[in-house]
């Protein structure tokens, strides 16, 4: 009896580990907890962001001002804090259209920027660039043309890390370059095409056009991590063998 209570204490800590989101800032989410959390700005329709209170002209992340939602402590430039981006694209086409990026979203420019976009050989690619420094993720998504998917973006500047999430299997991740500390600048932002100038330069974006895009999410100081298994995860399912084989003899 004593063995039998101790697998399930120990299976309930494990299990609470694995998808425990901190009350601290920033808090750590999974993509299946993602949804239980609120956004601190959401936008469906395509078009320039708006109402970003404290943002230069309130279409910009650089100064924006969020007051702490799900726990996260209050902010006066939310570009300067990590932050996760989601949104879905619905029937994927394959890229045409020359060599112009095709924005899902973005915010900033070529000094302080971020975007996700659309890109040659149907690469889906998350880049963010303090001035010099430009950090960059893709995903091929050619599996996924013809089909609808979300697409989760994470910085962390906690961890150092770029996290990118393309429909349920594919994943991609890339170290911040030293000195990455702010995301977008004041220029404007949109979701679903350009706006002013762009995290990859001037001249060189659009508006998606290879599907449709909705439900536009963000999330300040909340990081997407990549599940793996936990230490005490571990321990739980050694406990439980053993308990099974001590059933058996």
């Amino acid at each position: 009896m004593k063995l039998i209570n101790t697998v399930l204490v120990v299976t309930f800590l494990a299990f609470s580990s694995l998808n425990n989101i901190a009350n601290a800032s920033p808090i750590k989410a999974s993509i299946n907890s993602l949804d239980n959390l609120t956004a601190d700005y959401s936008q469906n329709d395509v078009g320039n962001f708006s109402n970003l209170t404290g943002g230069k002209n309130q279409w910009s992340f650089h100064g924006a001002d969020f007051s702490g939602l799900n726990g996260t402590s209050s902010t006066s430039d939310a570009s300067q804090d990590s932050a996760t981006f989601k949104l879905t694209v619905e029937n994927l086409a394959a890229f045409s259209g020359g060599s112009n990026h095709q924005y899902l979203f973005e915010s900033g420019g070529k000094g302080n920027g971020i975007g996700v976009f659309y890109n040659e050989n149907n690469e889906i690619v998350f880049s963010q660039r303090t001035q010099s420094l430009i950090n960059t993720v893709s995903i091929d998504a050619t599996s996924l043309i013809g089909s609808s998917f979300d697409i989760v973006a994470t910085i962390s500047f906690e961890d150092d890390l770029m996290n990118l999430f393309v429909g349920d299997s594919l994943f991609s991740q890339t170290t911040l370059l030293s000195g990455s500390n702010d995301w977008s600048g004041g220029n404007g932002g949109a979701f679903g095409k350009n706006n002013s100038s762009l995290v990859s330069g001037n001249g060189t974006g659009r508006a998606f056009n290879n599907g449709q895009v909705k439900d536009f999410s963000y999330f300040h100081d909340v990081v997407v991590s990549v599940p793996e298994p936990s230490s005490i995860a571990i321990l739980a399912l050694a406990v439980i063998g053993l308990a099974f084989r001590k059933k058996i003899a």
